[in-house]
C-alpha cells in the first residue's frame, strides 16, 4: 500500500537517507582503508605483483609505460 500519512513519509524518508548517509561514510572509509593498504603493499619490494608507483620522483612515468599514444588508440 502507499504511504498516505504525509508525516509518517517524512519520517522514513529522512530514515532512509540517515541510513544511506551512513552506509555511505562506511563505504569510503573502506575506500580509504583499501587505498592505505594497497600503497602500503606497493611501496613494499616484498609484496609479489604490486606494481611500483606509476611515476617517480621527478613526475615522470616508468620506462615502458603506455604514454596514451600509438597502439592503445583505437578509433
Amino acid at each position: 500500500m502507499a504511504e498516505t500519512d504525509p508525516e509518517g513519509l517524512a519520517d522514513r524518508l529522512e530514515d532512509e537517507a540517515d541510513d544511506l548517509e551512513h552506509r555511505s561514510r562506511e563505504l569510503g572509509q573502506q575506500t580509504d582503508d583499501v587505498s592505505q593498504e594497497w600503497e602500503r603493499k606497493r611501496s613494499d619490494p616484498a609484496v609479489p605483483g604490486a606494481p611500483p608507483p606509476a611515476e617517480d620522483e621527478d613526475g615522470a612515468p616508468p620506462t615502458g609505460a603506455p604514454t596514451g599514444k600509438g597502439d592503445d588508440d583505437r578509433a
